[in-house]
């Protein structure tokens, strides 16, 4: 599908430096329109404030005549009426009696189809007749169908319906249908009559919130390559209503590719979207494809919609975002006042190549590393001098080396995921420099991923995210992954604080503490920790909840539900089930007092 860009006449903040202009797109509330800057604007509306709202069915309004703005359509598979087909939906809701479905031959198994454009949750049709003064003319016998819309159900691009309502003996001069409410996109009325008929207006009512209703951008240009900051969607998301929302960038003006036929069958050419011929058949004009090679895959849907970070890759002029409101009930909805997209241009680099070596490390305990990085820097871009380096927990630069002299004078800040490093008085700004950042990390996880990112201290410009490549000769896998040296363990670092607990209130040994570090945990596991006597039996279970990867710790006063326990020896069981299967540790601990 050709998608024009959307010209930079877009409400922007400009905050001026001497190298950066932070700037702020806003569509909805006070910002651009949502209708007018829309590729796909199906079963929406906008509030008086600017809003983008689902479609909400009033029980006692006709939706049909709203289907032709939605694209929506009706088509008769009576042949002698097929060269009015693409009129029946003007015949159908034009207030007229003399116009409307009318079969005058072969009536049994004659059909009206009808697309909503967009799902409504129906639950009433009602055809008005055709006829005033002959009550013969009406529809005789019928039987009416739905399909949801959902692309399960289709076969071969074709929907398949599901029988809701049939009445064999019907004959009076109007149908009023009533049903359950039911999701429709589209339905089907098939005649079973033997006798012509005339009906006049076709009204259709629906209730509620519509199931879904979707919003695609046109293709925002951003001048230039821009680095991103914050996306903020701000709006209102009723109990059971989602919003899905979900960004593309590329670096072109279209996400679509276009290919023409050359003559030898099954050989096509690319061409420009000019050279491309649309009033051919499609047999003949070749194909269009979507822009993989240009353009990133639609991202998964954001878990946060505030403050969030752009999920789509950086460092390209084109931008694209979409909404797919879900009601999940009939009166719930989500309404989407406004986005907000927070980005810097020009980009940092033209592009930031990283890796990571050595690529194997062991489980459960600190691993030296170097993060190699090599610019690619055009004139006009700024450069930048700090690198952040995203990691599964807190770690500690030990070293930093620019074009291969060491850095004496980096700064260093760490957190819980996330390692910064800088140095600005070795700033990068041209093509080929090469960065190596040495820094220690735990690892717990096979397959553990150290993201990057590089940002400019000396401006106010967002951070650009690297990619993986070749950065550096000494490190030879091209890649910022990790992967386990060892592969039996799911338990490292199992240490008590003491062997001894002596609960007698002085504050010496009164509680121990288990100290662990689970392993191999993609997702957050079932850990428990059980106290045993001797002989086996449960004396306290201590600990059941789900860990993370990591290093983890649990406490116990030698206490059960009935207070202390009697002096002896115990047993602490450690156990958990991973991806990588069950690990039990048991451990004995001394009650003295």
């Amino acid at each position: 599908m050709t998608r024009a860009a959307l010209a930079l006449a877009f409400l922007a903040m400009v905050y001026s430096t001497p190298t950066a202009a932070s700037e702020q797109l806003k569509i909805g509330g006070d910002g651009l329109e949502w209708e007018s800057n829309s590729l796909v604007f199906n079963a929406l509306e906008v509030t008086e404030d600017g809003g983008l709202s689902p479609l909400e069915a009033d029980p006692e309004e006709n939706i049909l005549p709203r289907i032709k703005e939605l694209g929506g359509s009706a088509t008769t598979s009576v042949r002698t009426a097929a060269a009015r087909s693409n009129q029946i939906i003007n015949e159908l809701i034009d207030g007229s009696h003399t116009t409307g479905w009318r079969v005058y031959t072969n009536p049994n198994g004659a059909e009206l189809e009808v697309d909503m454009g967009a799902i409504f949750v129906l639950h009433r049709l009602y055809f008005r007749r055709g006829v005033l003064n002959d009550d013969e003319r009406s529809l005789r016998g019928y039987e009416f169908y739905a399909n949801d819309g959902d692309s399960l159900n289709f076969i071969g691009g074709n929907p398949v319906y599901a029988l809701i309502a049939q009445d064999r003996s019907h004959g009076l001069p109007e149908l009023d249908l009533s049903f359950p409410p039911t999701k429709v996109r589209f339905f089907r009325l098939r005649s079973t009559g033997e006798r012509g008929f005339q009906m006049g207006d076709l009204e259709v009512f629906g209730v509620g919130v519509t199931p879904f209703a979707q919003f695609i951008s046109q293709v925002i240009d951003l001048g230039e390559a821009a680095n991103f900051g914050p996306v903020d969607v701000y709006g209102r998301i009723d109990g059971a209503a989602q919003a899905q929302f979900s960004t593309k960038t590329g670096f072109v003006a279209t996400d679509s590719l276009y290919f023409r036929q050359t003559g030898i069958p099954g050989e096509l050419e690319e061409v420009a979207l000019a050279d491309f011929d649309r009033t051919l058949d499609p047999s003949y004009a070749g194909v269009v494809l979507e822009n993989d090679r240009d353009w990133s895959a639609w991202s998964p849907p954001y878990a946060e919609l505030l403050e969030a970070s752009i999920h789509s890759p950086d460092n390209r002029r084109y931008l694209q975002f979409q909404f797919k409101l879900l009601s999940g009930s009939l009166l719930d909805k989500a309404v989407i006042d406004s986005v907000v997209f927070n980005y810097t241009v020009p980009s940092l680099a033209d592009s930031v190549i990283a890796e990571i070596s050595p690529t194997t490390a062991t489980l459960g305990r600190e691993n030296e590393f170097t993060y190699h990085l090599r610019s690619v820097v055009s004139s006009g871009n700024r450069g930048f001098d700090t690198v952040i380096i995203h990691t599964p927990f807190a770690a500690r630069a030990t070293g930093v080396r620019v074009d291969g002299v060491e850095v004496d004078n980096f700064t260093t800040a760490s957190d819980l995921g996330r390692l910064q490093v800088s140095f600005p008085d070795q700033r990068i700004t041209r093509s080929g420099q090469e960065v190596a950042v040495r820094f220690a990390s735990l690892v717990t996880v096979s397959g553990t991923e150290f993201r990057g990112e590089v940002a400019d201290s000396q401006s106010d410009a967002f951070p650009q995210r690297v990619a993986f490549g070749d950065a550096a000769e000494e490190a030879a896998d091209n890649t910022l992954v990790v992967s386990a040296r060892i592969d039996d363990e799911l338990f490292t670092g199992v240490v008590f604080s003491s062997a001894v607990i002596t609960p007698n209130g002085d504050g010496i040994n009164d509680q121990i503490s288990l100290d662990y570090i689970l392993l191999k945990a993609t997702h957050e596991v079932e850990v428990e920790v059980v106290v045993y006597d001797l002989s086996g039996r449960p004396v306290h279970r201590l600990y059941q909840a789900r860990d993370r990867s990591g290093p983890n710790q649990v406490s116990w006063d030698g206490r059960d539900a009935d207070g202390v326990v009697p002096p002896g020896m115990y047993l602490l069981r450690l156990k958990a089930a991973t991806d990588a299967g069950i690990a039990t540790q048991m451990r004995s601990i001394a009650v003295v007092y």
